[in-house]
């Protein structure tokens, strides 16, 4: 078992004009709120950059790994919130050997809570 599942559950993935939209919804009573930070929870960046590779995996029905990131930006915190509802947005996705690039950006009907560009490959190294 993962530490961070169900964090965020994934409600749908749909395919966009320029790759794929995934809902997700948070999980406020989950354990990673406790600690970051009692009483004033917020989503932790890395947690944020774990869930694009559980979102990836499910959509492509294989694992993946996140290899590495770059021009990542924390634009605002998430704070969670009973059935707070977030969309990643991949775009730009290019297949690469044993793996792929994507674009992301994570928000929800208001705010943009981060960008950052991923590269992912499909077997550990």
């Amino acid at each position: 078992m993962n530490y961070l599942d169900n964090l965020f559950i994934i409600e749908s993935i749909v395919d966009s004009e320029n790759g794929f939209l995934a809902r997700l919804r948070c999980n406020p009573s989950h354990p990673v709120y406790q600690a970051h930070f009692p009483g004033s929870p917020i989503t932790p960046g890395a947690c944020l950059l774990q869930t694009a590779s559980v979102v990836l995996k499910q959509k492509l029905g294989q694992p993946v790994y996140l290899m590495s990131s770059k021009n990542v930006k924390f634009l605002n915190v998430l704070i969670p919130a009973e059935g707070k509802e977030v969309c990643y947005n991949f775009s730009n996705i290019t297949q690469i050997e044993n793996g792929c690039k994507a674009q992301l950006v994570i928000a929800d009907d208001i705010t943009v809570y981060s960008k950052m560009s991923l590269t992912f490959c499909y077997e550990l190294v």
